[in-house]
């Protein structure tokens, strides 16, 4: 009888033996679990994004913009340090960033009297001459000194939407009427001009203008590039 009891109590005091160790190993795992997530989101404030330029400030409305562009080589920095969010962009310029987004590596060769062999966008301007998305001004010249206007980068923008048969390339519409300045838009202008409203890839100034003849500053130009490549998911 005494054998009994015995090795009553004995496994009574192993089962309980038991239970606390579990119990013990779950309070464990609780607390390192609890650890890991206050250290996830310690790690996640100290990873926020900051700018890569002294010039673009984290608030800025074309910060979004420019880390997009710069971090897929679409566009770079004026310096190491610097993006001159505010400086314009010339003819030369938008054909390197036309290219970069198309990635292609092929070298074009096309002549214009005011484009050097060696000129660091002569191989871009080519590319763009050859698929139509730019064209020179007639007479053998490109101008590619020339600053690019707002109407002018959405009208290579549908050139180059049109040249890979990217879909939503409908011209109709109403978005262009509700600007004050809708007849300033150049008439070559109008329709991509209202394809780019009506999709999303520009927007209008203060004062409900559009400003279609204002030159394009580069962080205009980060924007609506990078409205252009999310819309078509490029």
């Amino acid at each position: 009888m005494k054998k009994k009891i015995f090795a009553v109590i004995l496994i009574f005091t192993m089962t309980v033996t038991s239970f606390t160790a579990i119990a013990e190993k779950i309070d464990s795992e609780n607390k390192e679990n609890t650890i890991t997530e206050e250290n996830t989101e310690t790690d996640n404030a100290e990873t926020e994004e900051e700018s890569k330029f002294s010039d673009v400030e984290n608030d800025a409305w074309y910060f979004d913009s420019v880390n997009f562009v710069t971090e897929r080589g679409i566009m770079s920095g004026t310096s190491d340090n610097e993006f001159s969010p505010n400086d314009s962009a010339t003819r030369g310029m938008i054909a390197l960033i036309m290219k970069n987004i198309e990635n292609d590596p092929r070298k074009v060769y096309w002549s214009y009297f005011d484009v050097k062999e060696d000129a660091w966008y002569a191989d871009a301007v080519a590319w763009c001459s050859e698929t139509g998305i730019m064209k020179g001004y007639g007479e053998g010249l490109f101008g590619p000194d020339d600053y690019v206007t707002r109407e002018q980068l959405v009208s290579i923008l549908y050139n180059y939407a049109k040249y890979k048969n990217f879909g939503n390339m409908e011209t109709n519409g109403i978005e262009l009427l509700a600007y004050k300045d809708y007849a300033d838009v150049s008439g070559y202008a109008g329709g991509p001009m209202q394809w780019a409203l009506k999709n999303q890839i520009i927007s209008g100034k203060d004062g409900n203008k559009l400003d279609p003849k204002g030159i394009a500053s580069r962080a205009e130009i980060a924007q609506i590039i990078r409205n252009f490549m999310v819309f078509y998911n490029l």
